[in-house]
């Protein structure tokens, strides 16, 4: 597999500056193929207005993309990118004119309100019964082109495709701006493609970190007890879940869209993700890291497909509940 390009794009012209986030990031035009693309920068400000660099948000990215792309999970492209000496990634635009992008906090205050309910400040919001009734009540539809398969049919079934590939890359970053519903003109309403996976993948770790990590006989150190810390910001009986709790409380209302999300992945050879990472430039991405980072995917995966026979249970519940 050959390498990820770099795209230097820094003849480009910006049309607007992104105010949402604290990365630095803007539109433009491409004056090649004129489509509407976002640049994201790893050179950004912290919460404090400080310059400061997060270093492998590009490959984190990139390497989420493709394994989402393996998996057939509705996602937004990311290509590797340059622009006057600051790497990043760039995207297309995936809202189509005239569409809106309605994001998590809007609903969350939505649903909030229909039910007269107070919501937890801050991420606490994101209580995923309230998220269950926003998939399945408000936006409904899969996104835009999204075929229907023997069990993935709605935006909960392919939602439950985001938060496996969230416990597969380690994804601590799904807050509730880091998902979204698209409203058509017609006032159709749709899920939006998965978007934003840069925290993942243990991509801010020094190698120094990773190498002892790797190398390590303190099973505690190890990576298949590094991936369990990771939390998501999905809240349950008012307790923040981690990632893998996350996709098994989901999916115990559509198992059957869960256990074929599951049977996508196993049907990926780990010599596949290997590919994925290892096609990341060396310039941006050690050996020490790569290493580091399929180890990951590699142990997220495993832990996956362990939790195959839980589902099946949840599958025999929901069977049950159906005859009484």
């Amino acid at each position: 597999m050959e390498e990820y390009p770099i795209l230097d794009i820094s003849d480009q012209s910006v049309d607007d500056f992104e105010s949402m986030g604290t990365k630095s990031k803007f539109w433009y035009t491409d004056s090649n193929d004129g489509q509407e693309y976002i640049f994201k920068s790893i050179h950004t400000l912290d919460k404090r207005g400080n310059p400061t660099v997060r270093h492998g948000e590009n490959w984190s990215e990139k390497v989420a993309c493709e394994l989402a792309e393996l998996l057939g999970i509705p996602h937004a492209h990311y290509d590797l990118a340059f622009n006057s000496g600051q790497h990043g990634t760039r995207s297309p635009n995936f809202i189509q004119t005239g569409e809106n992008m309605v994001f998590g906090n809007q609903l969350l205050e939505k649903v909030a309100t229909t039910l007269a309910t107070p919501l937890g400040k801050g991420e606490r919001a994101q209580r995923i019964e309230f998220i269950t009734t926003i998939l399945e009540r408000i936006i409904v539809n899969p996104p835009k082109g999204w075929q229907p398969t023997a069990c993935i049919n709605n935006a909960f079934d392919v939602f439950l495709g985001y938060l496996m590939l969230d416990t597969l890359i380690s994804n601590q970053d799904r807050h509730s701006q880091n998902w979204a519903m698209i409203e058509a003109l017609d006032g159709t309403t749709y899920l939006a493609p998965s978007f934003d996976h840069g925290a993942s993948l243990g991509r801010n770790e020094r190698d120094e970190v990773r190498i002892e990590r790797l190398t390590s006989k303190d099973s505690g150190r190890q990576i298949p007890q590094y991936v369990t810390k990771c939390k998501s910001h999905f809240y349950f009986h008012d307790k923040r879940r981690k990632t893998l709790e996350a996709f098994l409380v989901f999916s115990a209302n559509s198992p059957d869209a869960a256990l074929e999300w599951l049977e996508r992945l196993e049907s990926i050879d780990n010599s596949q993700i290997i590919e994925v990472v290892t096609a990341v430039p060396s310039e941006i991405m050690t050996d020490v890291a790569k290493i580091f980072c399929y180890s990951i995917i590699i142990a997220n995966k495993a832990r996956l497909l362990s939790n195959k026979e839980l589902i099946e249970r949840f599958k025999s519940l929901v069977k049950k509940r159906a005859t009484q």
